[in-house]
């Protein structure tokens, strides 16, 4: 497997190709920071309700114990994105704003799954309007006085501004074959770290890539790569050459034959009860 240094400048080379920011440019205000600023954010209490409310399955993937989740622990979910979106994230330096919108998605992905619970799948939440195809458009909150929701942290901010495709691994859409929710707040001062082992820790599991022994000749991916390619480099050759940053040596092989891909994904919810 690469080193993190080696890791580092590959990544920057697929962020550099022209298709590799699936993103609009976002309001202008998304690209404010402050490099100097010693600005750390405080993210204890989601800290907590992880602690609280999530557990480690045998299977590899983050479970949410939804049903169980207490009125205490709702109010303080509720509490912490209150009081993260009146932060004035243009004046925290970039590894804190990453930090931050990372555990914003993730947090509002929770509070929405609570507030739907009958649901099997987050993309069956209903949001209203005659069009209605899930909830990942609905504004959520707001932060810097603009309306957030799921797909916009994802194209008008992370994308666009951060341009490193690792935040992928990050992020959590209530669903199994997502990358798991993670059990620790990310935080701004291991944040690159923390979205290594991310990364590696999904690439590995088979609900991301998996080789069928019966089919040689090929790959099933997980759809999150076919969803979000462009943020990978814009095609299915950049998509292998991100996935091999973080592959063990007998994946490296198996996508080196650039073998036909079988799309794959488990839209079902992450809960306890499965």
């Amino acid at each position: 497997m690469p080193s993190v240094v080696t890791r580092r400048t590959l990544i920057a080379a697929l962020a550099g190709l022209p298709a590799a920011c699936a993103g609009g440019p976002g309001p202008e205000i998304w690209r404010r920071h402050d490099p100097l600023s010693l600005r750390v954010v405080d993210h204890r209490v989601w800290q907590v309700f992880l602690d609280r409310n999530t557990r480690d399955w045998p299977d590899g993937i983050t479970r949410v114990d939804y049903a169980r989740v207490s009125t205490a622990d709702r109010e303080l979910l509720e509490a912490y994105i209150r009081e993260q979106s009146a932060l004035p994230v243009a004046s925290l330096a970039r590894r804190e704003q990453l930090a931050f919108w990372l555990n914003m998605h993730n947090a509002l992905v929770v509070r929405l799954v609570l507030d739907h619970l009958i649901v099997g799948s987050p993309d069956e939440i209903e949001t209203g309007g005659l069009f209605s195809r899930g909830p990942w458009d609905v504004p959520l909150t707001r932060v810097e006085g603009r309306e957030v929701s799921l797909a916009g942290i994802r194209r008008e901010v992370l994308a666009p501004v951060f341009h490193d495709p690792r935040w992928h691994y990050g992020l959590c859409d209530g669903t199994l074959g997502a990358p798991s929710l993670q059990r620790g707040a990310f935080v701004g001062a291991d944040v690159d770290r923390r979205l290594e082992d991310a990364a590696i820790d999904y690439i590995a599991h088979p609900r991301a890539v998996d080789v069928p022994a019966d089919r040689p000749g090929v790959v099933r991916l997980n759809a999150l790569w076919r969803r979000h390619m462009a943020d990978f480099g814009g095609s299915l050759q950049a998509v292998f050459a991100s996935i091999d940053l973080y592959a063990e040596a007998s994946l490296r092989a198996v996508l080196a034959r650039r073998p036909e891909v079988v799309w794959m994904d488990d839209r079902r919810l992450n809960n306890f009860q499965v």
